[in-house]
């Protein structure tokens, strides 16, 4: 998904991230083998620090080169993409280095969304990845990355926004030492596309005793059509899912659970994000009044 990964790439340039020193970060491109493979003169043309790496892989899933990535980062904390796919926003990473700057403990999530009126594997099976490019195109987002709000939906993990528990986050900053004591990404995730191991990620680091969440509440990581393990309209999704879920469980001593910790929202909040905020904010008020009529905690993962 070479093109997917141009845009994500971009938005992840200094031509596009703003109020953030081009020294301050890197990034380091971990590529599996395919016969649609990026260009690496794309790679680099790209303004900032970009280390590109072209591995050859049998495995379909991604562990194998994010703990790969893990060993050739030269920073302290470390920002995860697991899918090259996910354009975002532009103050990412300005925002996620402020949270670091809050604590050493700091988790930085960015809320997911998916480019489209809906999630993509509700799309019929016509729809095409032109198709997706095309909506992108239509709002110049490179030169105004929230316009990405304009044309995207909550992915499901979060459908209900980002003021209750989230289950995933396929962009999560943290301290390496953060990693480090959850192992790094855990090597029995071998499914295709990873299986579920962006969740496992997220909790794990969340669950850590000393952990602060931060949500980065007017940015957004933007999915973009691939056909995807998960993302795609397929007969087989469901029982793909089933899989998926059943190793996460396993993983867990009393099964998995999205993360119940109170988030500290941080950053600003664009026009084009306010409709997220709001959207979080009805859902959140519909939350707490039904837990609070139950005598049951609103974030019972803080005490854990």
């Amino acid at each position: 998904m070479s093109r997917q990964l141009e845009n994500t790439l971009y938005s992840l340039s200094c031509d596009y991230q703003s109020n953030c020193d081009p020294d301050s970060y890197e990034v380091v491109v971990v590529e599996n083998s395919s016969d649609d493979c990026l260009s690496k003169s794309f790679v680099s043309e790209l303004s900032g620090q970009f280390r590109y790496y072209l591995r050859n892989e049998e495995s379909s899933s991604p562990v194998p080169a994010v703990n790969f990535a893990f060993e050739k980062c030269r920073g302290s904390f470390i920002g995860l993409i697991i899918d090259g796919a996910r354009m975002l926003s532009p103050r990412v990473i300005e925002h996620a280095l402020m949270a670091y700057n809050a604590s050493n403990n700091a988790v930085a999530m960015v809320p997911g969304y998916h480019i489209g009126t809906q999630e993509q594997h509700l799309h019929s099976e016509n729809y095409t990845f032109e198709q997706d490019q095309q909506l992108l195109d239509s709002i110049l987002w490179q030169t105004n990355g929230y316009r990405l709000f304009e044309i995207s939906t909550f992915s499901n993990g979060n459908r209900r926004g980002f003021l209750q528990p989230m289950m995933e986050c396929s962009c999560v900053f943290a301290a390496h030492a953060s990693y480090e004591k959850i192992g790094f990404a855990d090597h029995r995730f071998m499914l295709a596309g990873g299986g579920a191991i962006n969740l496992h990620i997220y909790r794990s680091l969340g669950m850590l005793k000393d952990s602060r969440l931060f949500v980065l509440a007017g940015e957004g990581s933007f999915h973009q059509f691939h056909g995807g393990a998960t993302t795609s309209h397929d007969e087989q999704r469901e029982n793909l899912m089933a899989q998926f879920m059943e190793q996460l469980n396993e993983c867990w001593p009393d099964g998995f659970q999205a993360l119940r910790r109170e988030p500290i929202l941080l950053g600003s909040i664009s026009k084009e994000a306010n409709s997220a905020l709001s959207n979080s904010c009805e859902f959140a008020k519909t939350r707490f009044e039904r837990l609070e009529a139950n005598n049951k905690p609103i974030w019972p993962d803080d005490n854990a």
